[in-house]
Order: structure tokens, then C-alpha cells, then sequence
């Protein structure tokens, strides 16, 4: 049965309920679709790990230029992320936007941002080992020193010798 207007029902287990928007499978407080593309986070609710990354909502490449991408369907580039999902239940994940972006330039370093103040790549919680597709052997993490200082440079802290 079809109802013009309506979104499809999700059933949870014996709940039940009512799609506001037509998101796919990503978590949203409201329609996603305005603007280039959005910032996600794919949780592992068993492994409580966490992989984060960008998707375009429109194609930018010469056969795709323009044509809405698979955002809806999408789930991520990363190899270890498909494996997952192959192996395992989706209902062990929750597919989260964090936000969407209007400009390309500000979704590239949301995602930079992000990553880099999770220190995803030498952080066990999170997938990712690399920063927009950069792979460089990272072995030890930022100290607490230097975020102190960067902290009491930017509060004009006074620096002795």
C-alpha cells in the first residue's frame, strides 16, 4: 500500500516509526540535500569504535557533473567499513550527520577539523588512519604539553625561558 506524501515505516524490532525525512539511513535533525555534501560519523555500537568522513551530494567528475550522487544509499569509502558491514548486521551501527555545508572548501575542512581534534590516526577508538587521503606513519600522539601551551598561547599567556 502506497500513501502520496508519506515516508516509509522502519520497523525496530517490534517499534515502529514514522521517517521524517528522506535521509536514507543517516541520522538528521531535519532534510539533508542543501548545500555540497555533509560530515558523518558511522558508529560501531558493538566495537564502540567510530570512522568519520565527507560525502558530496552531487557528482563533480566528467561523466557525473551535477547528477545527485548516492549519498542516500552510501555508506563509506573505507575498505575496513564495507568488510563490517558485510560481515556483520546494520543494525549494529548508527549512520549519524554530524552537519551539511554549503561550500566545498568548508566541507573538506570540517572533515580535516574533525579528525584532527579526535587525533584520529593514532586514536584506537577511530577507523581512520589517514586525513584527506595523506598517509603519513604517525607514531605518537599530540603531548598534553603542547595543547596546554597552544591553550595559553592563544589566552596571551605570558612565556618565560
Amino acid at each position: 500500500m502506497k500513501f502520496e506524501g508519506v515516508l516509509p515505516i522502519i520497523t525496530e524490532g517490534e517499534k515502529y516509526r514514522i521517517k521524517k525525512y528522506d535521509n536514507g539511513h543517516w541520522l538528521f535533525p531535519e532534510q539533508l540535500g542543501d548545500g555540497v555534501g555533509f560530515i558523518y560519523v558511522i558508529r560501531d555500537n558493538v566495537l564502540q569504535r567510530f570512522y568519520l568522513g565527507k560525502k558530496t551530494f552531487r557528482g563533480a567528475g566528467k561523466l557525473n557533473y551535477g547528477k545527485e550522487s548516492n549519498w542516500k544509499r552510501y555508506t563509506s569509502s573505507s575498505n575496513t567499513i564495507a568488510t563490517l558491514l558485510k560481515e556483520r548486521p546494520v543494525e549494529e551501527f548508527d549512520f549519524i550527520v554530524l552537519e551539511q555545508y554549503k561550500a566545498k572548501g568548508a566541507l573538506s575542512y570540517a572533515e580535516t577539523w574533525t579528525l584532527c581534534l579526535v587525533e584520529a590516526p593514532t586514536n584506537v577508538t577511530w577507523y581512520n588512519t589517514r586525513i584527506e587521503k595523506v598517509s603519513w606513519p604517525v607514531k605518537e600522539r599530540i603531548t598534553q604539553r603542547h595543547k596546554q601551551r597552544l591553550h595559553d598561547v592563544i589566552a596571551f599567556h605570558v612565556f618565560e625561558e
